[in-house]
């Protein structure tokens, strides 16, 4: 089921805002001379929304909560609300209208937005298909909230409630199956400093200017046995030598013990399980350096592996680095060159994000799926530079359960 009908919340008292820039609510601030309010507007159009289909709300509430119940007397059906103060790309307006949903679902970040410099992410969106569902449980709610019962404080005390937390309860950092996780440069700006900082980075961003450094990209799924390591020599190597290294994970619906994420220097994200390809594609779109570099949680990297790859990077400026790479099996250790294709791991390179821009890895793929990206980019009229130096350790034994294992011992298809 698709959402057709879509509400658009804009009747917020601006009170914080305080009349910046002259205008009263945020929704009528301007980004690239367009307001907020008519560009989501816009883009919900663009994505196949009928104008009747598409309302926006500017007085008969006096607060979210109301209108969140208010709303869903008035749909009678299926919808979808988004936040008027909000900049929302067309990627995220584009997911969200094409999502099959049979449940209500909720999008939100839980980490601060690099892009655009501001401390939280808060630009949510929900789709409602189960319109009588969400009227009970905002009608509960805001019953418990004039009684007393709930001191209600903040917007999020509504989404605690709907996921059936306490109203004391800290939301969960992992998602759920009412969650879709995004980030990228949707904002909410919730004080002026905040509209400052995004229209700082938004045009950086819009000239496609990256932070020169190295992005760490690493997927994790039931990691805990043997990624310790790899994740504190790194964290080691950019403490000491490289500070603005970026070292990002991305967690895909791990189920074992998660402590050994809480690593100094390591940017987590977590993502319900879809695979190894949707886990680098979420590091890809949160990444923010010129460089990018995967690595595995079972492999290892050599004490100079960061600063093998700067060097390069910034005295030689190619469009990808390809190195030899220490192959561990059995407990024996053999250099294994990566110049073919077929016999290659997307570890046993690193790339310019030029070079890379607008690939994605293929998330229908259970295997290969690093092959299958790598022929996809790493082509005859890129700038490649053949490293001699070997700085990862590839280690074949440490994860018997990978699936990469588990297809080459015929376990699956």
């Amino acid at each position: 089921m698709r959402i057709k009908k879509w509400y658009i919340l804009a009747g917020g008292s601006a009170t914080r805002w305080k009349s910046y820039q002259g205008v009263k609510n945020k929704c009528y601030l301007k980004i690239d001379g367009e307001k907020l309010l008519d560009r989501s507007v816009r883009l919900l159009k663009k994505n196949g929304i009928k104008a009747k289909d598409i309302k926006v709300v500017l007085t008969g509430y006096d607060s979210k909560r109301r209108a969140f119940e208010g709303i869903a007397r008035e749909a009678k059906g299926e919808f979808g609300i988004l936040l008027g103060d909000c900049y929302y790309t067309e990627e995220i307006i584009k997911d969200a209208t094409s999502q099959d949903v049979n449940t209500w679902k909720h999008y939100y970040c839980c980490l601060p937005n690099p892009w655009t410099g501001c401390p939280w992410e808060e630009g949510y969106i929900h789709l409602v298909p189960n319109w009588e569902w969400w009227l009970e449980k905002m009608t509960e709610f805001n019953q418990k909230c004039d009684a007393g019962e709930i001191n209600f404080v903040k917007d999020f005390q509504i989404d605690r409630y709907l996921r059936g937390y306490s109203p004391d309860e800290c939301r969960k950092a992992t998602l759920d199956e009412h969650d879709i996780f995004w980030r990228d440069e949707t904002d909410d700006f919730d004080f002026p400093v905040d509209y400052d900082n995004f229209m700082l980075h938004h045009d950086k961003n819009k000239r496609g200017e990256r932070a020169d450094k190295v992005s760490v990209i690493m997927p994790l799924y039931n990691s805990s046995k043997w990624a310790k390591e790899i994740m504190a020599q790194l964290s080691y190597q950019k403490r000491k030598f490289y500070p603005e290294t970026e070292l990002i994970a991305v967690d895909d619906g791990s189920t074992d013990d998660k402590s050994y994420m809480e690593m100094e220097g390591w940017t987590v994200i977590h993502q319900l399980n879809r695979g190894a390809a949707a886990a680098r594609n979420t590091g890809l779109k949160a990444s923010t350096g010129k460089y990018i570099v995967f690595v595995d949680a079972d492999d290892k990297v050599e004490p100079s592996f960061l600063h093998t790859l700067y060097q390069i990077f910034r005295s030689e400026h190619p469009d990808i680095i390809v190195f030899p790479f220490y192959a561990i099996v059995a407990q024996a250790v053999a250099t294994t060159d990566p110049h073919k294709l077929e016999t290659a791991g997307v570890w046993s390179f690193a790339f310019s994000y030029d070079a890379i821009k607008g690939q994605f890895f293929d998330e229908s793929k259970q295997v290969a799926e690093d092959r299958d990206w790598l022929k996809r980019v790493v082509a005859d009229d890129k700038n490649i530079y053949k490293a001699t130096e070997a700085i990862y350790r590839y280690d074949w034994g440490a994860n018997p359960d990978s699936l990469s294992k588990r297809f080459n011992r015929g376990e699956i298809k």
